[in-house]
C-alpha cells in the first residue's frame, strides 16, 4: 500500500485573484487534493506590489477556510516590478570568483545596490561555451519579500518557500511534460504581469517578466462599454464560452495584437542574443490563455506551435471531488500555484 504524503500549499497571490493548490504525493505520482480561487478587490496589489497586506491576508484566510486545507506549510512566488532577472556571460572562473562577480553584477542592476535584494543565480549549461559561462541572476526586493511572507504568517501558515513565478512554471512543466526536448517558451499571462520562461532540454535558459497582462483587456472593456470590473470579467468569460459582439471583438483583437507582439519581441530578443536556433514551441497559460483567437494569432506571428498549458496533465484527481469541466476551465490559470505546490517542505 502506498502512503499518501501531504505537501506544500501553493499560493499564487495575483493582482486580480488568489489561487491555491494542495497536492498529495502518492508513491511517485501526485494527486490533486484541493484547489480554490477567490477574487481580490482592485488596488490591493499593483504590479505584484502589495498595497494593503491586511486586506489581502483577510481574503486569503477566507479562501483557506472555505477550502478546508490541512497543510500548514506554504510556498508563494513573486514577479513583476519587485523582481530583477538578468542573463550574463562571464569568463570562466572559480566558484568563489563567480560569487564576487555576481555581487558586482547586482550593484550594476540596482541603483540601491544588492543590499536591497535577496538574490540567487544559476549557471546555464550551454553548448560550445568554451571558456565562458552563462549565468541567470534573479533578485527580489527584500521589502516585498517580507510583505509576502508576512501575509502567510498572518493566516497561520508556515512559509517554507518563496520563489519567482517563472520558476514555478518550470516546476509545473517538468512534472507534467517530462519528455519535452529542445527549445520552448512557457508563457503565463496574468492580470498585470506576463511571465516568459525559455527552456532548453528541460533547463531554464532565459526568463523575463513583461508589465502587461489580461487586466489591460479588462480595463479597455470597462472604459469602452462603461462597465464595472466584475461586469468586464463576466464579459471576458462569456467570450471564452463563445458569446460575443462586434464591440468586444474589436477590443479583443487589439489586446491580442498587443500582447502577442510583446511576447514575440521577447522571444526574438532571446534568439538573437543567446541562441543559434529559434523557439518553435510556445505553451501559454493564465486567465486569458483561452481567449478566442489568441493562440492562433500568436502562432501566426511567431511561426511557432502554440498550445495551452495543462498543470494537471500528470496530476490525478477524483471526479467525485472535482468536476472535470471545472478543472478544464480553471486549469490554465493554476500553473503557478501548481508549480509552487510541487515544492517539498
Amino acid at each position: 500500500m502506498l502512503i499518501g504524503q501531504g505537501g506544500v500549499l501553493g499560493i499564487d497571490i495575483g493582482s486580480s485573484s488568489i489561487k491555491v493548490v494542495e497536492l498529495e504525493e502518492i508513491g511517485t505520482k501526485y494527486q490533486l487534493k484541493n484547489l480554490g480561487e477567490v477574487p481580490i478587490a482592485q488596488g490591493l496589489i499593483v504590479g505584484k506590489s502589495i498595497e494593503d497586506s491586511e486586506a489581502v491576508s483577510t481574503t486569503l484566510s477566507g479562501l483557506l477556510d472555505d477550502m478546508g486545507v490541512e497543510s500548514d506549510d506554504a510556498a508563494v512566488s513573486i514577479s513583476g516590478d519587485p523582481v530583477l532577472i538578468k542573463r550574463v556571460s562571464l569568463p570562466g572562473m572559480s566558484s568563489a570568483e563567480l560569487k564576487k562577480s555576481i555581487k558586482w553584477e547586482m550593484e550594476q542592476l540596482s541603483s540601491g545596490g544588492f543590499q536591497e535584494f535577496n538574490y540567487d543565480y544559476q549557471v546555464i549549461h550551454t553548448p560550445n561555451s568554451h571558456d565562458k559561462i552563462d549565468v541567470l541572476i534573479v533578485a527580489v526586493n527584500r521589502n516585498v519579500t517580507r510583505e509576502y511572507l508576512s501575509i502567510l504568517s498572518n493566516v497561520g501558515l508556515n512559509p517554507v518557500v518563496i520563489d519567482l513565478d517563472v520558476f514555478s512554471l518550470e516546476n509545473m512543466y517538468q512534472v507534467n511534460y517530462p519528455d519535452a526536448q529542445g527549445l520552448l517558451a512557457l508563457v503565463n499571462i496574468g492580470a498585470s504581469v506576463t511571465n516568459i520562461l525559455i527552456i532548453h532540454n528541460g533547463e531554464a535558459v532565459f526568463a523575463r517578466d513583461l508589465p502587461i497582462g489580461g487586466g489591460i483587456y479588462s480595463d479597455s472593456i470597462m472604459s469602452d462599454m462603461d462597465l464595472t470590473y466584475d461586469q468586464a470579467e463576466e464579459v471576458k468569460h462569456t467570450q471564452r464560452a463563445g458569446l460575443t459582439d462586434q464591440r468586444i471583438e474589436i477590443l479583443s483583437s487589439s489586446f491580442i495584437n498587443s500582447i502577442s507582439k510583446e511576447i514575440k519581441l521577447t522571444i526574438d530578443y532571446f534568439s538573437a542574443a543567446h541562441s543559434d536556433e529559434n523557439v518553435k514551441r510556445i505553451m501559454i497559460g493564465g486567465g486569458t490563455a483561452n481567449l478566442p483567437g489568441l493562440k492562433e494569432y500568436l502562432s501566426e506571428i511567431t511561426q511557432s506551435y502554440v498550445g495551452i498549458l495543462n498543470p494537471f496533465r500528470n496530476i490525478g484527481f477524483s471526479e467525485e471531488n472535482f468536476d472535470p469541466e471545472y478543472i478544464k476551465d480553471i486549469s490554465p490559470k493554476m500553473s503557478i500555484a501548481t508549480g509552487l505546490a510541487l515544492n517539498k517542505a
